[in-house]
């Protein structure tokens, strides 16, 4: 979930220092690791624009390399995470830092796999399962999604990115006001100044409103 540390990253790489970059990356991965309420998933935000960004209100805005420096290689960028989670087999945040990447250059399916693959190490990771949620999200699988946001509340009850991808799934993704209508009851109730909840309390009655048109047009 850090991706200011993948930013540095491809810095790092843009400039011939992979090497490098994993190193210290192994070193010191979970000491910059922030608290798991804090840090939004990489997906739905800011809502309710559900089927192309995620809903957390804070995430993380597009970031580039400095003026100047030459265009990233992803495909090393990537390989060279993969070589890093082979040499750490153990170690749940370089797969998750390889998910991540993927998910940023919108690979879901394949982000979705090293998600996985990273909680089989560290299963009660909120965050990863928020992500992970959200990628199934991105490839048509709004039940899966959902099964994974409960499964993160399940951990972690205070999750507010969780909740607030739960309403825009239910919204989007399955069309479930009344799923919505409670996800959103939830966040209020653990935080009543959530910046997201009047846009995603207005989306929600927009949905009810038009389904009741299409109910009375029948």
């Amino acid at each position: 979930m850090k991706k200011e540390t993948i930013i540095t990253a491809v810095i790092f790489l843009a400039v011939g220092f992979l090497a490098g970059y994993i190193t210290e990356a192994q070193m010191n991965w979970s000491a910059s690791q922030k608290p798991a309420a804090s840090v939004p998933p990489p997906s739905l935000a800011p809502p309710p624009a559900a089927a192309s960004s995620s809903g957390a209100d804070g995430s993380m805005p597009p970031q580039g390399l400095p003026e100047g420096q030459p265009p990233i290689d992803n495909a090393a960028m990537i390989q060279g995470l993969e070589e890093m989670a082979t040499q750490n087999p153990k170690d749940p945040e370089v797969r998750l830092k390889l998910a991540d990447f993927l998910y940023d250059q919108k690979q879901y399916d394949k982000a979705i796999e090293w998600y996985e693959r990273a909680l089989e190490l560290d299963p009660k990771n909120a965050n990863a399962r928020t992500d992970l949620g959200t990628a199934y999200f991105n490839v048509g699988r709004p039940q899966d999604a959902l099964h994974e946001y409960e499964r993160a509340l399940a951990i972690d009850p205070k999750h507010e990115p969780t909740l607030v991808n739960s309403i825009v799934v239910n919204l989007e993704g399955t069309h479930d006001v009344a799923a919505a209508q409670k996800a959103w009851d939830r966040l209020y109730k653990l935080n009543p100044n959530h910046p997201a909840l009047e846009t995603l309390k207005e989306q929600i009655n927009a949905s009810r409103t038009s389904g009741a048109a299409t109910t009375s047009s029948k």
